[in-house]
């Protein structure tokens, strides 16, 4: 398993870890809630939870990947405060 990078707790369920993944399709990182599955593109879109997206849904089912910490710092999140999961 490679490293896992978390920006903070997700704004909608207040419970899950919001995961930075790669859309393998398009390319984009976003957080990923793994409590409630929502996703959020951008930094801003944490502001309020209704700007994320359920993940689950039909039209978000993409294959994923854990990025590494130099693809985080070329994009939109590299000005985010992302902490390294500890992973057992």
């Amino acid at each position: 398993m490679g490293e896992l990078f978390h920006v903070g707790q997700c704004p909608g369920c207040r419970q899950g870890w919001l995961i930075l993944q790669r859309n393998l399709s398009s390319g984009d990182i976003y957080a990923h809630c793994e409590e409630c599955e929502t996703g959020f593109i951008t930094p801003d879109d944490l502001l309020s939870p209704v700007n994320g997206f359920l993940t689950v849904l039909e039209e978000y089912d993409y294959e994923t990947e854990n990025p590494d910490k130099e693809e985080i710092s070329r994009t939109v999140w590299a000005n985010f405060i992302v902490k390294k999961v500890p992973v057992e």
